[in-house]
């Protein structure tokens, strides 16, 4: 490859040596020599035109790793995965194979993979061709923002496998690898986790010492959300303005919702945990788990910032992506746990401001809440970085990128109605752990109900038959002994009933008879006085209305006191009408000759992490939905784009299937659609199902094309997710 400019023939190529400045490409003869003047005329030219990953060498420092990495060497067709262990090392390496012409990938269907540092973002577990992925694929972020900063266009680059082997430089730009190999490392492949895709990757020499410039990124990115939380017009020195409304958006727009926000807010907090650094091909990345509170919200999430050098030499954000995920940093912050990552001192060539001090009041969360509702009465409840502005107030216990991480304990329904939540029955296990509906997640081996308390076993005392005491009149049988033949019934009842309580076949008053005491309950003395009988019965109603039901719940914490045994175990129960989380807590009592029964029963309303459990478990379904309806309408493929949108779906203000149909029908007898992809596809919880977010690129055969922010809104009809909701907001043409 010539420079161009020169004479001489030779490479683009990114130093790994020198990190401070590998993001200037530099011109090497057939020698290896540069003379002064070629190499004066080679960076001028270089500065003035978009670098390009021709042949990258990636090189990884020892500042700022994460946890878990993926590198891809294109040139000798490897896959490595690394884990840092003080320091990082090479945990898998595997063959694997790329796209089928060398080089960075530039245009769509050029069969190229591209070289960058990209992420996970979501995993396909379901409706893929096996002869060309295996079953099972994860997608990265292609096209960055420095991509769509460079001019690149493509999408779909994934990492899967092949139904029938691997060979050399096989694919149409995805990373491929072996079956038995994305069964071993499928598991660590969780949104969010590091790529590096690279025409040659050098393990030995991991990691390399970082110069400063990985130190420096780490604490610009510190500094950036300082300047945030100060609601201070020095944030919007951090960016590049004309690069940042090229790959991201529109940077006028961006600073004016920031200032009106700055108005509005009295007060904003931003915590980072655990600043990752990566260097790419003429650009660096810098990302957090982040956690944002103010006086009108509090969401978390993982923040990424793309960073280039401007034209004197200082690193400016040219990009940034948000994808929210529950991470349990609310519930930490609440507590007081949640504390920011303590960076290591920049020498003297730091730069920066001093952190600014926080006119926030930690502890007066009751001033925060109040003004968290007089925001939601006026209508000003805002996102953060929200894509597309609700119609009104919406409180969202937890996102999530089409996957998760979260390993809580839920329950399965019982066999009476296994297709309700897409699992397995549990058998005769004490309480059943969870299981994702995602193929990686492992399957439990040990029992979910969790002994709180280590108890040695003791010999069961024999309980003598009596009649059942009256209420309020204090019984006479020796006290309960907490020994594991006792936990394994109380918490197979437990199951039982939370089972139960999903079964669609299950009335109300069925519910009651199996296991409620309805001569005592709520009436035991010295046990809490909560909901009555009649109360309790309504509320089962009321759930027992919604069309499905999904329960999932955590550890269950057991204790006795005298006949009653405690369970206390967070639980949340998703229905059509939205979901309720807190902590439950049951009272049992043995019935004289009979089952233990339900003498108490207490709920508090809580946040407690269950709600990523939920959105792990759909996410594999949602996912699968959206890429199957994103074929249907790339093909035109009318009878099975409609199969996706409910009788009633509003789309774009036509309301109904049959006028959606019909639209549909028109526009592709005249024009169809070439492309439609999709990226930064975000998902949460929404009152009637999932809210889906994502940035959608959209060509047709006439040669238009637009830009802009899907929205779904996605309903279960208790087998599928379909689409009630269909909004679209285009993004204007960058200045």
């Amino acid at each position: 490859m010539s420079c161009g400019r020169c004479s001489r023939a030779g490479n683009w190529w990114i130093s790994p040596a020198r990190a401070g400045d590998s993001d200037v490409p530099r011109c090497r003869g057939r020698r290896g020599k540069l003379r002064a003047w070629l190499a004066a005329g080679c960076l001028g030219l270089c500065l003035a035109v978009p670098v390009r990953a021709e042949n990258w060498q990636a090189p990884l420092f020892d500042e700022g790793l994460p946890s878990h990495l993926v590198a891809v060497d294109k040139h000798r067709q490897s896959f490595l995965f690394f884990e840092r262990k003080s320091p990082l090392r090479l945990k898998y390496i595997f063959p694997c194979t790329t796209g089928q012409v060398p080089g960075d990938k530039q245009v769509i269907n050029d069969k190229r993979t591209p070289e960058g540092v990209y992420f996970v973002e979501y995993k396909i577990a379901s409706g893929l061709d096996f002869a060309e992925y295996g079953g099972v694929a994860y997608t990265l972020n292609y096209p960055n923002p420095v991509d769509r900063l460079r001019g690149k266009t493509g999408h779909g680059i994934w990492i899967h496998s092949k139904g029938f082997g691997i060979y050399p430089r096989d694919t149409r730009g995805c990373v491929a690898i072996g079956l038995e190999d994305i069964d071993t490392v499928g598991p660590s492949l969780v949104p969010g986790t590091a790529v590096v895709l690279a025409h040659a990757v050098d393990e030995t020499a991991v990691p390399q010492p970082d110069d400063g410039t990985a130190r420096l990124l780490r604490h610009r990115m510190q500094q950036w959300s300082d300047a945030w939380a100060a609601r201070s017009e020095k944030l919007f020195d951090f960016y590049d303005p004309a690069a940042y409304s090229k790959a991201t958006e529109d940077f006028s727009r961006f600073r004016q919702n920031k200032q009106r926000l700055f108005r509005m807010l009295s007060f904003i907090k931003i915590i980072n945990r655990d600043i990752h650094v990566l260097q790419g091909p003429g650009y660096w990345v810098t990302w957090s788990e982040q956690f944002y509170t103010a006086s009108n919200l509090s969401t978390e999430g993982v923040r990424r910032l793309y960073w280039q050098r401007d034209a004197k030499g200082e690193f400016r954000i040219v990009g940034m992506e948000w994808t929210p995920r529950d991470m349990g940093m609310l519930a930490e912050f609440k507590q007081g746990k949640l504390v920011a990552q303590a960076l290591p001192v920049l020498g003297d060539g730091g730069e920066g401001p001093v952190r600014p001090a926080l006119d926030m009041p930690e502890s007066d969360e009751k001033a925060a809440s109040a003004a968290a509702k007089d925001a939601a009465a006026q209508g000003e409840l805002l996102a953060a970085d929200a894509l597309v502005p609700r119609n009104r107030p919406t409180q969202i216990t937890g996102e999530i990128n089409w996957d998760s991480a979260a390993t809580l304990d839920s329950l399965r329904p019982d066999e009476r109605d296994p297709a309700l939540m897409g699992q397995e029955t549990p058998g005769a296990e004490a309480a059943p752990s969870a299981a994702s509906a995602s193929p990686s997640a492992p399957e439990a081996d040990a029992p979910a109900a969790a002994e709180a308390v280590a108890t040695p076993p003791a010999t069961e005392q024999p309980t003598q038959a009596a009649a059942s005491p009256e209420p309020d009149v204090d019984a006479a049988p020796p006290a309960l002994e907490l020994n594991p033949a006792l936990r394994e019934e109380l918490a197979r009842r437990t199951a039982d009933w939370l089972a139960a309580l999903t079964n669609r076949d299950m009335t109300a008053a069925a519910l009651e008879d199996a296991f409620y005491d309805a001569a005592r309950f709520n009436k035991v003395r010295g046990l809490p006085r909560g909901l009555s009988l009649g109360q309790e019965r309504r509320e089962r109603q009321r759930l027992l209305r919604s069309p499905w039901l999904r329960a999932y719940s955590g550890p269950q914490e057991w204790t006795v006191d005298g006949q009653s045994a405690i369970c206390r175990m967070p639980v949340l129960m998703v229905g059509q009408g939205g979901q309720q989380e807190g902590l439950r807590e049951l009272w049992w009592q043995r019935e004289a000759g009979k089952d233990f029964r339900l003498v108490a029963s207490r709920w508090t309303p809580g946040v407690h992490g269950l709600a990523a459990v939920y959105l792990e478990e759909v996410s594999s379904e949602a996912g699968a939905m959206i890429e199957r309806w994103r074929t249907a309408w790339e093909h035109a493929d009318l009878d099975a784009y409609m199969a996706f949108y409910t009788d009633d779906a509003l789309q774009q203000g036509r309301r109904g299937a049959r006028n959606l149909r019909q639209q549909k029908q028109n526009l592709w007898q005249r024009v169809r659609p070439t492309l439609v992809q999709l990226s930064n596809v975000r998902i949460s919880p929404d009152r009637k199902g999932l809210r889906v977010d994502m940035v959608q690129v959209y060509a047709d055969s006439k040669g238009m094309s637009d830009r802009g922010t899907k929205t779904l809104l996605l309903e279960y009809d208790g087998a599928d997710w379909r689409i009630a909701r269909e909004d679209w907001v285009a993004e204007p043409p960058a200045r």
